[in-house]
């Protein structure tokens, strides 16, 4: 799927439940409101007019991700970050500044700035929408709290994940990252109930050869 088709449909999904809002209220108060036809249509204006500026704002915000995608690809991260905070703070009600702070995101955690990386998954996760996008801003942030040395604060993390979303693609990653940071706090027999699960529920992948090579060198089988 791609990013052009995702923001597509989000656009056309949001506008499209605008205009359904404006043309059921119009006809639904016409006459209890004594609406005549010229009121009707000052109403439908008006809501031209705020749909031409929830567009506007629409496009402004992607078209402000995208040149923050630019600026990270041809390696300015800081610019890219600050037209990120620019996305959030000018269009914090758009999908668009949800993608962009699953995108600093990603982008700081290949940079290997797992504190500031957090910081924006923790933002998207606080934020609450777009839901598509909660499970993998979850999922990175126990990666990036794991792989930052905050072994106690990625358990609770991976554990939040796999209560929500137990069948996501992202689950066996995050069932790793938990055993991982389970046996680096020292919780042997936790580390090996999750290694199990993983061997179990993702039989004949990589996942699996990893858990059980890591149950033979804790002294334990599935």
């Amino acid at each position: 799927m791609s990013k052009q088709w995702v923001r597509a449909q989000v656009k056309k999904n949001e506008l499209q439940d605008t205009v359904d809002r404006g043309l059921r209220w119009a006809m639904e108060n016409r006459q209890t409101a004594g609406i005549g036809a010229g009121a009707i249509a000052l109403v439908l204006l008006l809501a031209g007019l705020f749909l031409y500026s929830h567009h506007s704002r629409q496009t402004a915000a992607w078209d402000d991700l995208s040149l923050a995608n630019g600026l990270a690809y041809s390696g300015q991260t800081d610019a890219a970050l600050k037209k990120v905070d620019e996305i959030t703070a000018a269009y914090s009600g758009t999908s668009a500044a949800g993608y962009s702070l699953l995108f600093a995101g990603d982008m700081l955690f290949h940079k290997d700035r797992f504190a500031d990386s957090e910081k924006y998954y923790k933002q998207l996760v606080d934020r609450g929408q777009p839901q598509v996008l909660l499970p993998l801003a979850l999922g990175g942030l126990a990666l990036a709290q794991e792989t930052g040395g905050q072994c106690a604060e990625a358990v609770k993390t991976g554990e939040r994940f796999l209560g929500t979303y137990p069948e996501h693609f992202l689950a066996a990653q995050v069932h790793a990252s938990l055993a991982r940071c389970e046996m680096t706090l020292g919780q042997r027999d936790t580390a090996k109930a999750t290694l199990q699960k993983i061997a179990l529920q993702y039989p004949e992948t990589s996942w699996a050869t990893w858990a059980q090579e890591q149950l033979k060198a804790l002294g334990g089988g599935v």
